[in-house]
């Protein structure tokens, strides 16, 4: 005999779950009925009714791969051709699923009863009064409830099952809080905070970016940057501008004092007089031989103009 999942505790299609502990079973042990599709007649005239199909056997509360489930063996009866008809269509593997029939008795919003992905309160206690075979399960006839004053109508469920309302954490308190949107916010409105928040960071991020790309190609052309150095500093200000400013302004200021010591010997060589001729033009001979090597080497003009004088022609010295 075929033996079928009745019920377990996984999350139905319309987003909550059944607790398999609280279904109390024991008006189904008396009468065991088996449905098709959670039909039963609604009038005895004999036309298109479709009958109890069998009758269920050796019902069980187990636990299938972790989860808590109900199951039982079907039988069924054999003298309606109906019922045979169903019969061979689950011998032949064609329908595997059953259904519950279960009277409402506690919905449960607390949440140590809530599941992940959950959306519905928890069916804490129900009463199983009928288990059916159905073709397709977790759809509006796959698990069917009923209530005192009959059938809840699953594909209206917006009236019947209680939605949870889940209870912030102090964490998401403390967010909600800290983003000044009140402690009372909820998740949505806090995602949707954090969204314009994430938004306005990379707006901000984009600007920044290029306020420091303007400032660093300012900096580039101060007056020490050289074709040697440029590369060197334009990484250091990319990491740390303001180390590479300063470090600039340092640099600076040290060439200013040093500027005056470093006047050219040739200057001075230039400006010199000889002794005893304080208003006569400095003529070659007046300079030594170390004198005219320093000329020649940063004053070329003053150097061809006296070597000119002395001797006549202006030599070759590229």
């Amino acid at each position: 005999m075929a033996r079928f999942v009745i019920i377990d505790e996984t999350i139905v299609s319309r987003g909550f779950w059944v607790k398999v502990s609280g279904i109390d079973l024991t008006q189904f042990r008396k009468n065991p009925i088996m449905l098709w599709m959670h039909q039963r007649p609604n009038s005895y005239d004999g036309q298109n009714q479709v009958l109890p199909i069998g009758y269920w056997k050796d019902i069980r509360l187990e636990t299938i791969n972790g989860i808590k489930s109900i199951t039982a063996e079907a039988v069924f009866d054999e003298k309606d051709k109906f019922a045979i008809q169903i019969k061979d269509k689950v011998d032949a593997g064609i329908i595997k699923m059953a259904s519950a029939g279960l009277k409402t008795v506690t919905w449960s919003e607390d949440e140590k009863h809530i599941k992940a992905g959950q959306k519905r309160a928890t069916l804490l206690k129900s009463e199983l009064q009928e288990a059916s075979i159905v073709d397709i399960g977790a759809n509006k006839n796959a698990l069917r409830l009923y209530n005192d004053n009959g059938l809840i109508n699953l594909s209206d469920y917006s009236n019947n099952i209680p939605t949870i309302k889940l209870k912030q954490s102090n964490n998401m308190k403390a967010i909600a809080i800290f983003l000044a949107l009140g402690a009372m916010a909820t998740e949505d409105e806090i995602l949707a905070e954090l969204k314009i928040r994430e938004s306005q960071a990379k707006s901000d991020k984009e600007k920044l970016s290029e306020l420091q790309t303007a400032r660093i190609k300012k900096l580039m052309q101060h007056e020490s940057i050289t074709d040697d150095n440029k590369e060197h500093f334009e990484a250091l200000a990319k990491q740390n501008y303001g180390l590479a400013e300063k470090t600039l302004e340092i640099i600076a200021t040290k060439e200013k004092k040093e500027q005056p010591k470093q006047e050219r010997l040739s200057d001075a060589i230039i400006n010199k007089k000889p002794s005893g001729t304080s208003n006569k033009a400095k003529a070659w001979s007046d300079y030594s031989d170390k004198e005219l090597e320093e000329l020649r080497e940063t004053s070329r003009d003053v150097y061809l103009e006296l070597f000119n004088d002395e001797f006549g022609y202006f030599p070759d010295i590229d």
